[in-house]
Formats: structure tokens, C-alpha cells, sequence
């Protein structure tokens, strides 16, 4: 019987460990007046310089997601932060990209952005050059409000159902080729596809995102357009269409993944959405 216990207790510290190795690490930053906070997974293999992906999570939902990043980050040698964004009038966390709850954050994104990278590639010995942003809905949302405001803090951004406001579309230019991919579900009834000029949604009103994904493209100066399409992971009966605008002058790209019948989510179910990202990535590596 104390064997059987022995063998039992050693078995659930070994499953204790491997999960904690796969938990992220939990820091602190003094920025401004304030305390942030933000999580690392570093894989095992990692080494010194290696690329960093920062990955903003949604409006309130933070942890989702990333058990995906970790495990393309362990197969490629990337190292990933995880940043908590601040709380608005609700309560919920979140990055200020112009939600009516948002109004009154004070806070400039792309400032706290350029001191986390600062911070965590000098703590960590990465690379401060090749950086990349992923984030998903107000994450994505996100990753156009800096392609738009502040273009170099990123050599290339992906967003996961993520919007163009109206107010970022009409007020800002983009002023440098971005390196830019989205992944979106075409039945996202919380990002929709189709734009939301009237606002119905309560986020503020947005332009469709097919409009969102050709304006950085015609940013960039992309002069090629391919498109190809392939069924999802989970119904051969549902298709994915991929559009590649490509041979700018800068060699940035802009690549959106359409599922059709995809809803509000990261899309792993469909896709393999961090792969995904990480080859788009990869290409940009200096």
C-alpha cells in the first residue's frame, strides 16, 4: 500500500511540474505611476537573442490561448510575453483602442509598448529587433491602432478577429510598410466581418475587415494578388480562403485567412492559427 502511495504522489508531482513548466512567469514593471504586469514563456531550448512575440489578449480574457503560443513557441525557439492590459470604467482589462468604456483610460499604448520591450528583452537577453505583435479581437484590435500610430515598434503584426475603428481609418495614415496578417471568421457576430458603420455592436463603429486588410496593403504599395483556398481542420465540408497581397517594394505582405462560418474566436479549431503565425513571423526575421 505505501508503495502504491509512493508511486501515486510521485506521479502527481511529475504532472505538477510539467504543467508548471508550461505555466508562464509572472513579473512586475514599474511604468509611469503605475505597476504593470505581464508573463514570459521561455522555452528550454531558447537562446540568447532570440525572437520575441508580444501577445495582447482580449477585452477581459487573458490566459485563453495560450497553451497554442507556448507550444509553436517549444518547436521554434520564440520566446513569448503576455502583457495584462488596463482595467476602464467596467473593470474589465483591456488596451485602449476606443471602446465607450474606454474613455477614460489615460494611457498612450504605443509609449508602454516601446518600455516593455525595453524591459523584457534586455531582462531576458532577447532580440530587440526582431519583435513581433499577435493579439486577438481587442488585442487585434490593437495591432492596427500601432500599425497605424506606430508602424516600427513591430517588425510585423497579427491580428485574430481584430477591427479597424472608423476613427483610426479617418484620422491616421499609415505612414510605413507593415508586414500584416489577419485570421478571421466570416459569422463573427462580436468583430463582424461585414463592418459595423452604425455601431450596433456598442464597440464603435468599424470598417469591414476585407477594407481594413486592403487599405495596409495598399499602404505597402503590393502590386500582387493570389488567392487559394483549403478546407478547416474540423469541417472538410467548410473552407478557408487565403488572400496573399504580396511584391511591394518593401517586401511586406499582407495575408488574410477568411473561414467561412467561423464565429468569435481564435480559430484553432479551424486553423492552426499560432503556426500560422509564426511562419507569417519567421519570414521577417533579420
Amino acid at each position: 500500500m505505501m508503495s502504491r502511495l509512493f508511486m501515486f504522489a510521485a506521479f502527481i508531482f511529475a504532472a505538477s511540474a510539467l504543467y508548471a513548466s508550461d505555466a508562464p512567469v509572472k513579473y512586475k514593471m514599474d511604468y509611469c505611476d503605475t505597476v504593470r504586469t505581464y508573463s514570459m514563456y521561455l522555452p528550454d531550448c531558447i537562446g540568447e537573442g532570440a525572437p520575441l512575440v508580444i501577445y495582447t489578449h482580449g477585452y477581459g480574457s487573458k490566459t485563453r490561448w495560450r497553451r497554442d503560443m507556448n507550444a509553436v513557441a517549444d518547436s521554434c525557439g520564440f520566446a513569448v510575453c503576455y502583457p495584462d492590459g488596463m482595467p476602464d470604467s467596467r473593470g474589465k482589462d483591456g488596451w485602449k483602442v476606443g471602446y465607450p468604456p474606454q474613455e477614460s483610460m489615460v494611457i498612450d499604448e504605443a509609449d508602454f509598448f516601446r518600455h516593455l520591450l525595453d524591459e523584457v528583452t534586455s531582462k531576458f537577453n532577447l532580440s530587440r529587433e526582431n519583435v513581433f505583435m499577435a493579439g486577438m479581437s481587442n488585442g487585434g484590435d490593437l495591432c492596427y491602432q500601432l500599425a497605424y500610430t506606430a508602424p516600427s515598434l513591430f517588425r510585423a503584426y497579427g491580428s485574430v478577429a481584430g477591427l479597424t475603428f472608423e476613427w483610426l481609418y479617418n484620422n491616421h495614415s499609415l505612414s510605413l510598410p507593415v508586414p500584416f496578417l489577419e485570421i478571421h471568421g466570416n459569422a463573427d457576430k462580436t468583430s463582424m466581418w461585414q463592418g459595423d458603420h452604425l455601431n450596433t455592436g456598442g464597440w464603435g463603429a468599424y470598417i469591414p475587415v476585407p477594407l481594413a486588410v486592403a487599405a495596409v496593403a495598399a499602404s505597402n504599395r503590393c502590386t500582387t494578388m493570389s488567392v487559394d483556398t483549403f478546407p478547416t481542420m474540423r469541417d472538410p465540408e467548410r473552407i478557408v480562403t487565403r488572400t496573399v497581397y504580396g511584391d511591394s517594394p518593401s517586401g511586406c505582405d499582407v495575408v488574410v485567412y477568411e473561414i467561412e462560418g467561423g464565429k468569435h474566436s481564435w480559430a484553432d479549431k479551424d486553423v492552426a492559427t499560432a503556426r500560422i503565425l509564426w511562419d507569417f513571423f519567421s519570414r521577417y526575421l533579420r
